[in-house]
């Protein structure tokens, strides 16, 4: 389904990043009710009235584009470590302590901890954090 909307007017356009791809800007929508709703445009996006937005953005139709926010180092994208503890040759480990081997106090010796990325996680300007996994 392709929805589009008339544009009846915007402003406050904005660059979201320093790459200068997409635009964040107030929309009022002649279809809608509401008169201003916060948009972001992209010159392929797949809806035409974002192509629109976008390039009459550029062309100053809606005044000038603002800089980008910067985002504080906390805001970027951090890895999420997950934590794990595994015990190495469990069976060993027991017969050990069986055989009196291994005293109680030394299994923790035996006690192998790894850390690993299981994602990356970067604070959003809206508020609704995002986390990527990868591949």
């Amino acid at each position: 389904m392709d929805t589009n909307y008339e544009i009846a007017r915007a402003r406050n356009p904005q660059w979201t990043d320093a790459e200068h791809n997409m635009i964040d800007l107030e929309v009022d929508f002649m279809p809608l009710d509401e008169d201003w709703l916060p948009y972001t445009c992209t010159p392929d996006d797949v809806v035409a009235h974002s192509r629109e937005l976008y390039r009459r953005a550029v062309a100053g139709d809606f005044g000038q584009i603002a800089d980008e926010t910067p985002r504080p180092e906390e805001d970027l994208w951090a890895p999420v470590i997950t934590e794990r503890v595994d015990i190495s040759k469990e069976a060993l480990v027991q017969i050990l302590l069986e055989k009196g081997v291994l005293t109680d106090e030394e299994v923790d010796s035996v006690l192998v901890t790894r850390q690993r990325i299981r994602s990356y996680q970067r604070r959003t300007l809206d508020g609704a954090d995002k986390e990527w996994a990868g591949s």
